[in-house]
């Protein structure tokens, strides 16, 4: 394989780069922590939730959608909290919050509809997947939505390396991760914990991200494990609908530890793609970005 002259990048301005990106905004972080606690009353919440104008417009539009059968009818946020409910609302608040920060954190490579369908596919599954193993679903549905979170900060930041990094990538039947370590000398993975981190996320959500590609040998199911394993179901159904779709080879020990009984696998790939068709239904990226 020939490689295009392509520098490696530094990894350390990188980092700098990394950390000098919009935080989450204050009112997310509250949010989040409120949602967190243990029998928390739905005051605070709507209070909180008031102070970002787009975040509670978002809020009264996933509960006036045609999921919760609704349409019209919800006018407060109080109310609009009622209709979802408190496990639901975290993690549609999570990923709508992240939809917004996801259209300021591209280039021109990636095309963002895809990215967004294969991260909500990977969330939905990481967290169905953590249901049947009795595991935090919360934390599986975010480290699912947030995995490939590098691939955005690579295609913001060095927007031509990615696009020449993508092209060979495709040119020789290659993975993203070869081909990021090939020409750029780092991968999506380290860049989206370094995010991650950036954001203040579980350390547990940081490892699932950096090594969702290639989890460590263990004798207990882990986060990584989920994220790993979802990330091959969702490429597999190719809920995005990409041209060059592969499914990433699996980590036998981390299937292993898994083993989605043969019988409730088809059950499980069919919520799988019953919760993502209406998950993108009412959570969509603004924006959308040519190949």
């Amino acid at each position: 394989m020939n490689l295009p002259h392509v520098l490696p990048l530094d990894r350390a301005r990188c980092i700098e780069q990394v950390r000098a990106l919009p935080s989450l905004p204050a009112v997310v972080v509250q949010l989040m922590s409120l949602l967190q606690q243990q029998d928390v009353n739905l005051d605070p919440i709507a209070e909180t939730l008031s102070l970002d104008q787009a975040l509670a417009a978002k809020v009264l539009q996933l509960a006036n959608s045609p999921f919760y059968g609704m349409s019209g009818r919800i006018t407060s946020i109080r109310d609009g909290i009622n209709i979802l409910g408190l496990r639901p609302l975290s993690t549609l608040v999570l990923a709508a919050v992240l939809t917004v920060q996801f259209d300021q954190l591209h280039g021109k490579a990636l095309h963002l509809e895809e990215f967004w369908c294969h991260s909500i596919g990977c969330a939905v599954a990481a967290r169905a997947l953590a249901e049947e193993q009795g595991l935090d679903e919360a934390s599986a549905f975010t480290a699912g939505l947030l995995h490939d979170v590098g691939l955005l900060v690579l295609d913001s930041l060095y927007p031509i390396e990615m696009a020449q990094a993508l092209q060979w990538a495709v040119e020789n039947d290659a993975p993203h991760l070869q081909a990021e370590q090939a020409l750029l000398g780092v991968s999506h993975a380290e860049v989206g914990a370094w995010l991650a981190e950036h954001w203040h996320f579980a350390p547990e959500v940081l490892e699932a991200i950096s090594r969702h590609h290639n989890p460590p040998d263990s004798a207990q199911l882990s986060l990584t494990d989920l994220v790993h394993g979802a990330n091959a179901l969702v490429h597999a159904l190719d809920l995005a609908g990409v041209a060059h779709e592969a499914v990433p080879p699996l980590h036998p020990g981390a299937w292993s530890r898994l083993a989605p009984s043969r019988q409730n696998l088809p059950r499980l790939l069919a919520r799988v793609e019953q919760e993502f068709e209406q998950l993108r239904a009412i959570l969509r990226p603004t924006q959308e970005i040519s190949a």
